[in-house]
């Protein structure tokens, strides 16, 4: 697996973790909106979260830089050491173990309505079947799963399924 791809995956897991929250007036919500101060406790917070998730990959194999946080306390996704490449079989299986640890993780964005996220996943569903590519469409419930069967199953090394995907996800 590339850098890249890997960057790809990790994006993809951070939007997810994104996804998370409400504007719902009648359900609770730990969204943090872009206009909310970032207070020390919330940095420190993420910024052990990422640190979990971290380490956790490296006592999983696979090593990761120490997670940055920028001027304005967001912590930032963790770049891979320099050099590593990687498959996506020697990615899932750490992943499965240490993805815990991101979750409620928002890294400074505001978090998108989880119908939003849904809708947005089932219509990349849909456009990559209508393009010759077998993909099951997801539920709520089955949101989670879908995205990391899509993460590892998606043939990320084929140009045309690639270039498949870029178009599927440009309407964003």
């Amino acid at each position: 697996m590339t850098n890249k791809l890997l960057k790809l995956i990790l994006i993809a897991v951070l939007g997810i973790l994104a996804s998370c929250g409400s504007d719902s007036k009648d359900v609770p919500s730990l969204a943090t909106k872009s206009t909310q101060e970032v207070t020390p406790t919330k940095t420190l917070d993420d910024e052990a979260k990422m640190m979990a998730f971290v380490q956790c990959m490296r006592d999983e194999g696979i090593e990761f830089q120490d997670p940055v946080v920028d001027s304005e306390g967001n912590v930032q996704r963790p770049e891979l050491v320099e050099g590593l490449t990687l498959t996506r079989e020697e990615l899932a299986a750490p992943y499965e173990v240490c993805g815990k640890h991101l979750e409620g993780l928002t890294l400074g964005r505001e978090r998108q309505d989880p119908s939003k996220q849904l809708d947005k996943f089932v219509a990349l569903a849909n456009c990559l079947n209508d393009k010759g590519y077998d993909m099951d469409e997801p539920t709520a419930e089955s949101l989670d799963a879908w995205l990391i069967d899509f993460r590892v199953e998606f043939d990320w090394d084929d140009q045309a399924a690639m270039d498949a995907y870029e178009e599927c996800n440009s309407g964003e």
